[in-house]
């Protein structure tokens, strides 16, 4: 449960996503979407990147001296309405000593909705690291009674839009966005590319809409976000209409390393 974060007011807990573990002792996760944030009128991605993360992290990181992080993820759902809750039960498909995926089918009413594939790597605790506090059921109460998110997360996480032109987009590495690890929790930084795709789609009229929505992500996570603020750009891939939008986030202002590569389908809105 590396990316797990425990506090109450961390941003990631307040979107409606609880932990539980069923009759046959697999741990599945539940969303009710936080209607605040799905805005555009779907489901934003990184509400479901944070609902696989966190089931499916918290299934594989049994290893008390090492920290378990999210190396890639791809997340495909439907442009639909918001849906009352979302199902997800991830199964390890690869296990190893250094590194696992899963899958994780995404169910909304016992039907298939949508579907994920999720990698982690694993990275042994240093000296000086924070500790590593264990699942638990205490945790799992903090996430199902924890305030919901009362604005979108760009508004929430104090995201900044710089240049919507070229899907200019920074955060500052604020405690409420972070791991327990320290860096940028990741659905938190799922959510600054989405909102970087979206600044751009909406700015070029991409699908002939000013609302863009995301209804596919692929994530490479290449280094842990800590030192701020992260900046995150975007640009069209291909014809406008195909909707593809890559972006690229870098830490220290931009200046510093290559952080995430993602790759985003995005669709007009249904509002």
């Amino acid at each position: 449960m590396t990316d797990l974060p425990l506090e109450r007011t961390s941003i990631p807990t307040r979107l409606g996503v609880s932990l539980a573990y069923d009759a046959q002792g697999r741990l599945s996760g539940h969303m009710e979407p936080a209607l605040a944030v799905c805005d555009r009128g779907v489901v934003p991605a990184y509400a479901i990147v944070f609902l696989v993360d966190a089931a499916a992290g918290v299934s594989i990181d049994l290893d008390p001296d090492s920290w378990s992080f999210t190396s890639d993820l791809s997340v495909r759902v439907p442009l639909a309405p918001v849906p009352a809750a979302i199902d997800c039960t991830p199964v390890e498909i690869r296990g190893g000593r250094r590194s696992s995926t899963c899958e994780a089918p995404l169910v909304v009413d016992g039907e298939s909705w949508g579907h994920c594939f999720i990698g982690f790597s694993r990275v042994p605790r240093r000296e000086g690291d924070p500790p590593k506090v264990p699942f638990s059921a205490g945790t799992a109460e903090r996430m199902k009674h924890g305030r919901p998110l009362e604005e979108p997360l760009r508004v929430a996480g104090g995201f900044r839009s710089i240049d919507p032109s070229h899907g200019v987009v920074a955060a500052d590495l604020r405690p409420d966005l972070l791991n327990p690890a320290g860096a940028m929790q990741g659905a938190m930084v799922a959510g600054l590319a989405e909102t970087a795709a979206q600044d751009l789609a909406d700015h070029l009229r991409l699908l002939g809409t000013d609302v863009h929505v995301v209804t596919e992500i692929e994530v490479r996570y290449l280094a842990q976000n800590r030192v701020s603020p992260i900046v995150a750009q975007a640009w069209v891939v291909g014809t406008p209409e195909r909707g593809l939008v890559r972006v690229d986030l870098v830490d220290d202002g931009g200046q510093g390393r290559l952080t995430t590569s993602v790759l985003i389908r995005v669709a007009p809105a249904p509002i």
